[in-house]
């Protein structure tokens, strides 16, 4: 370490020195800055952001060795190859480069950090050799091994970390920390190497006419350090940009938020209401559909005796009636008969809102319950005209139904059609199977039924 200092105070112009390190500071901010924004991107972006990236760290690095290598005082004679200075910076930006792509692949997991860290470090290490070995001195010039290993691992191991750190997250004070560390790699890796430097004057040792002179290898650094000033303000200018874009997006998010909280609100406030609302109301309907239960049921007492009283007087039990009396016998029973029926419609509705109605199933002919049907319309059916035909494809299975409620539908619906069939017309029943199903069908003559009506038919009492 006291050699090292010894290196800088001694054998360096410490204004240039200083130079060096702010040049390095700068690039270094710079390069963390561009990664931040390739971390965030995909595609044809990012490798537009590395690359950017790749050539503020190169081209930083290299300014950094050069500024270094005109602040060195060996007091000899220097020039310096064109050939490999060019490679050096071209190998520090690509072995930078790499390292950066390597941090963020695999989604920027933290050992493709540090790997990638270390190679950076790797790369500012050959630019360094590089560099030193496209000087031209009359000496014979040879390295320490000790320095030469020390400065390969404190560069590696602090742009390790500084890769780490910049990517875990994105405030300024972390991008200034992982700057501060990357350029701590940078320098402190160069003034290493420098310590391990041995240079012994040997006069045989020519320097070559076209060796590159000082003074335009400090113009090259100081185009470089423009280079790398516009980069670092581009980059400035993209983050306030960026940042403007950020926080009018985050108050257009913050009010899209609070509306849509407000709106939940209003949404949790309505459905209250209208739960509280739909429980009156199904407290309501079960109310009545117990009050048409109970007054259907008692209903059907007198009706049954109305009707059966007028079965009574009209087979002659009671004594022989005169024509006008057995016509208004019959009206009686008719009327009576009606209304039990619209009571029993009532009373099933009733049992059906209220969930009470319950079927009891038996296994049930389909041609004797058709047959039934058909004879209770006879009579009218006759009267009017009207031929009843049906059409039971022969060995139907037997069917498990509640063998009441279906020869109450048939009845509805062949009633229906008798009343709705002119005389002279035709109403037919079918019954057939298709595969695991069992169709029973009513079809007519008559009008039939306009398709706007048909949605009022299927309403209660429609």
């Amino acid at each position: 370490m006291l050699r090292v200092l010894a290196c800088i105070t001694q054998d360096h112009d410490w204004r240039l020195v200083i130079l060096a390190g702010v040049i390095c500071m700068f690039a270094c901010f710079a390069a963390i800055t561009l990664l931040a924004h390739a971390a965030t991107t995909r595609g044809r972006p990012r490798l537009i952001w590395l690359g950017a990236t790749a050539a503020v760290t190169g081209s930083g690095v290299w300014a950094t060795h050069f500024v270094a290598m005109l602040a060195f005082r060996p007091n000899l004679p220097m020039g310096y190859d064109i050939g490999l200075t060019v490679l050096s910076v071209v190998v520090a930006m690509a072995l930078t480069g790499g390292g950066f792509a390597v941090s963020l692949a695999n989604g920027s997991r933290r050992v493709d950090q540090l790997v990638g860290g270390a190679i950076v470090g790797l790369g500012v290490f050959a630019m360094h050799y590089t560099g030193m070995a496209a000087m031209r001195v009359p000496a014979v010039v040879t390295y320490e091994a000790a320095f030469v290993v020390a400065s390969l691992a404190l560069g590696m191991g602090l742009a390790a970390p500084a890769l780490r750190l910049a990517l875990s997250a994105g405030t300024l004070l972390r991008r200034l920390t992982a700057a501060q560390l990357l350029a701590a790699a940078i320098c402190g890796l160069h003034f290493t190497a420098m310590a391990a430097v041995v240079m012994v004057p040997d006069p045989r040792v020519p320097v070559p006419e076209q060796a590159m002179p000082p003074e335009w290898l400090a113009f090259g650094v100081a185009l470089t350090t423009l280079l790398i000033l516009g980069a670092g303000l581009a980059s400035s200018i993209v983050d306030q940009r960026v940042a403007a874009v950020s926080t009018r997006e985050a108050e257009r998010l913050r009010i899209i938020v609070s509306e849509l909280e407000e709106t939940k609100r209003r949404l949790e406030a309505t459905t209250g209401e209208l739960s509280s609302a739909l429980q009156a109301a199904d407290a309501g309907n079960q109310a009545k559909s117990q009050f048409l239960a109970t007054m259907s049921h008692e209903l059907r007492t007198p009706l049954n005796a109305i009707i059966g009283f007028a079965e009574f007087l009209g087979a002659d039990l009671g004594g022989p009636l005169n024509p006008k009396q057995r016509e208004y016998v019959g009206d009686i029973h008719r009327a009576g008969a009606h209304l039990l029926g619209l009571v029993n419609d009532v009373l099933d509705l009733s049992q059906i809102d209220a969930r009470r109605l319950t079927l009891d199933e038996a296994v049930v002919d389909i041609d004797e319950a058709i047959a039934g049907a058909i004879t209770m319309v006879s009579l009218g059916a006759a009267e009017e005209g009207i031929s009843l035909r049906s059409l039971v494809a022969p060995d139907l299975p037997p069917l498990r139904a509640d063998g009441r409620r279906l020869r109450q539908v048939l009845l509805n619906l062949l009633s229906n059609a008798v009343k709705f069939t002119p005389k002279g017309g035709t109403v037919t029943v079918s019954a057939s199977r298709s595969g695991a199903d069992l169709a029973i069908t009513v079809a007519d003559t008559g009008i039939g039924m306009a398709p706007e009506h048909i949605a009022i038919a299927l309403e209660r009492f429609g």
